[in-house]
């Protein structure tokens, strides 16, 4: 296997690759010297941070392993790879309002260089991108998958593996390395820092995520991994606003593949909820509406931080001590276990903090937002995590509901932008009922 493309320190080769022959590599210095300080070839940072030693190293990417004033970064580079055919086993297909989405990508990319898929959660966007992958592919252009999420990126993989399953498709995140092949690369942002002027096509996933919205040094890693006449298109269903006005041209899709509109969030209101939730407990109230939502389908429950999630799934199991559950964080160390375990059906409840608010997919599941009012649940946090039910499947009456204390700009943007979608949607004969 030939690895072209990355560019990384003496050490990082001698981890992922030792058995690699670096006497043909090329090397640059992993630092310059300019005016106003040492330049970070890996990042772009300009740093004058120094080690007790003396030495200067770069603080923005450390996370990647420590790049200094006397360190290298290795690389083979890219060769022109040839033409051939490519195999999508896809078996679906596309909706009208799909195809025509897909097909302008095609058709664009020859004038255009940027692109945003603007479509609701669960309308299909990847496989709105298979067409546009196999060209790509068959002309021997390399691609880059990424998003600033581990579960999109793992779930991206499964999907693509399951579509092209003649390729070699890597997949690179803190957690893991799974390395077949340097031409289809899916990875978390931060990973695009190992890469420099490589991509023919740069997708974006969740472009709208943290923390890639607010970080400058992850959008100098897509710009830097990204070949100058690249293309790059982004991914979203809550996209910014001056992002729609940046791109060369905006596709929306108001509506999903399956035709039925997005489940509208209910209000709870419980005015003690904050003491309640201090002291570990659950209103009656609430309780009930857990176990009404529990009878027609399982549930995700929504908290806004991890020190409550422990609370709720004792005060939940000491109520219902027959419902099977469990919690997941970023921090777990079996959350994807159990988040397959949860796709699988052998958990009825699964509590978890904004981590899966995207990116995961699960069948027949209702949606509850407890403290819908903590300054976590942003409106575009909340649009996504209501969009987790209805996602596919038959129909099940999942719902979505909000418990909070409070009426907040955000829970009512976040319920306006849904109820428009499905207007816009119904519109344009997208959907079949409201």
């Amino acid at each position: 296997m030939e690895i072209t493309g990355q560019r990384l320190l003496l050490n990082e080769w001698q981890t992922f690759y030792p058995q690699v022959n670096l006497a043909h590599a090329e090397k640059v210095p992993a630092m310059i010297e300019r005016e106003t300080g040492w330049f970070c070839q890996r990042c772009g940072e300009v740093s004058r941070e120094k080690v007790p030693a003396g030495f200067i190293y770069c603080p923005a990417c450390l996370a990647l392993g420590r790049v200094d004033n006397r360190s290298f970064l290795y690389f083979f580079p890219a060769k022109k790879l040839l033409s051939r055919k490519v195999e999508l086993s896809w078996s679906g297909k596309l909706s009208a309002a799909q195809r025509n989405i897909a097909e302008g990508l095609l058709q664009d990319q020859l004038n255009r260089q940027s692109f945003l898929l603007w479509a609701v959660t669960g309308a299909g966007k990847t496989e709105i991108l298979f067409p546009l992958l196999k060209s790509f592919l068959e002309q021997g252009k390399r691609i880059a998958i990424t998003s600033p999420r581990v579960d999109v990126c793992n779930e991206l993989f499964l999907r693509f593996r399951q579509a092209f399953p003649n390729e070699k498709i890597s997949l690179f995140h803190g957690q893991e390395r799974k390395d077949t092949g340097d031409q289809f690369v899916i990875c978390t942002v931060h990973q695009l820092l190992r890469y420099h002027n490589y991509f023919d096509l740069l997708i974006v996933d969740e472009v709208d995520a943290f923390p890639y919205a607010e970080d400058p040094l992850l959008h100098r890693a897509v710009d830097k991994a990204q070949r100058e006449a690249g293309k790059r298109v982004y991914l979203s269903a809550t996209p910014a606003d001056n992002l729609k006005k940046q791109v060369d041209r905006v596709y929306y899709l108001p509506a999903r593949y399956h035709r039925r509109p997005l489940p509208v969030p209910e209000l709870l209101f419980s005015w003690r909820l904050e003491k309640d939730l201090l002291a570990g407990h659950l209103s009656k109230k609430i309780l009930m509406k857990i176990a009404a939502l529990l009878e027609e389908n399982n549930v995700l429950l929504f908290c806004p931080n991890i020190p409550l999630l422990a609370k709720m799934a004792d005060c939940i199991q000491a109520m219902f001590p027959e419902v099977r559950l469990t919690t997941v964080f970023s921090q777990d160390q079996e959350r994807l276990v159990k988040v397959e375990n949860m796709r699988a059906g052998r958990y009825q409840l699964l509590l978890t903090t904004t981590i899966l608010e995207r990116g995961v997919t699960f069948e027949k599941v209702s949606v509850i937002v407890l403290q819908a009012s903590h300054r976590v649940f942003k409106k575009a946090a909340l649009v996504q995590i209501a969009g987790r039910a209805d996602r596919k499947g038959d129909f099940s009456k999942a719902k979505v509901l909000f418990v909070t204390s409070e009426m907040t700009r955000s829970i009512k943007s976040a319920i306006k932008e849904i109820k428009d979608n499905n207007q816009r949607a119904m519109q344009e004969g997208l959907i079949d009922a409201m």
